[in-house]
């Protein structure tokens, strides 16, 4: 069963996503002047994008998970994570100077497999003690990328340089090396909390309806937005092309500054 409000707020995402990938290329490649999109109020427009397209994500991954074979889930993780690749090998060559490596898509891919994987010891964990734990592990190593412990401006604990010196498997966990660049880069660690996080609320909510004999999601997750609901129904599609329709469409109305 596919709940409406699950697809229309992953469709809300990608419109975000496509209006800030906009005015990316704006920026960065047309020399546009926009000093608000490189400081604070850019940044949040980032993370309030990928912070729901993750949660999103791993609250999916509880839902009725007997009716889908988990066969079919990793399928799906390995499509993602497919596609994670085509992205990097697509910038390597196309825009090297803005290449991705370890993108969302990557990280989405590994973490719907990790979930699927995990599922036995999951199950074992209380869905309120696991939601627990996710928040407070996304809490002190939210900051882990760039070498402390803590939340954005909350340092905990300075980490140690030799820990980010193990290269691409380092990085890929988490541990972000200082030759390392990207354009899009989503660790395992802190981001795979985020997502067991959506995973854990929504089995919360589960858990709070059998207690009272309901089954399923509340009735407003069965509304939505169809336009919305559309985007999020096609969300892989419409994340593989929006880049190089946004830039097709901005060559044949601007003259890049590069």
């Amino acid at each position: 069963m596919r709940y409406r409000l699950l697809d229309t707020l992953r469709g809300f995402s990608l419109v975000s996503m496509f209006l800030y990938h906009t005015c990316w290329n704006l920026v960065n490649i047309y020399g546009f002047n926009w000093p608000w999109f490189v400081k604070t109020e850019g940044y949040l427009w980032q993370q309030s994008i990928c912070w729901l397209f993750i949660f999103i994500s791993g609250f999916c991954m509880s839902l009725k998970p007997e009716e889908k074979p988990w066969s079919a889930v990793t399928k799906r993780g390995l499509t993602v994570m497919i596609c994670g690749v085509l992205v990097t090998v697509l910038t390597l060559v196309f825009m090297p100077q803005s290449k991705i490596i370890f993108g969302v898509l990557f990280f989405l891919g590994v973490s719907i497999i990790l979930t699927v994987w995990l599922q036995p010891l999951l199950k074992k964990i209380p869905a309120r003690a696991g939601l627990l734990s996710s928040t407070v592990l996304l809490f002190i190593f939210r900051n882990i990328n760039y070498g402390n412990l803590g939340f954005e401006n909350i340092i905990l604990y300075r980490l140690p340089d030799f820990l980010y010196e193990h290269g691409m498997l380092g990085t890929f966990l988490g541990l972000q090396d200082k030759n390392f660049s990207s354009a899009d880069y989503f660790s395992l660690i802190p981001w795979y909390f985020l997502f067991i996080k959506g995973y854990f609320i929504c089995r919360v909510i589960l858990k709070h309806r059998e207690a009272k004999g309901l089954t399923g999601l509340p009735d407003v997750f069965h509304k939505g937005i169809p336009v919305l609901e559309t985007l999020g129904q096609h969300s892989l599609l419409f994340y593989m092309l929006h880049q190089p329709v946004i830039l097709l469409i901005l060559t044949l109305l601007l003259k890049p500054a590069l």
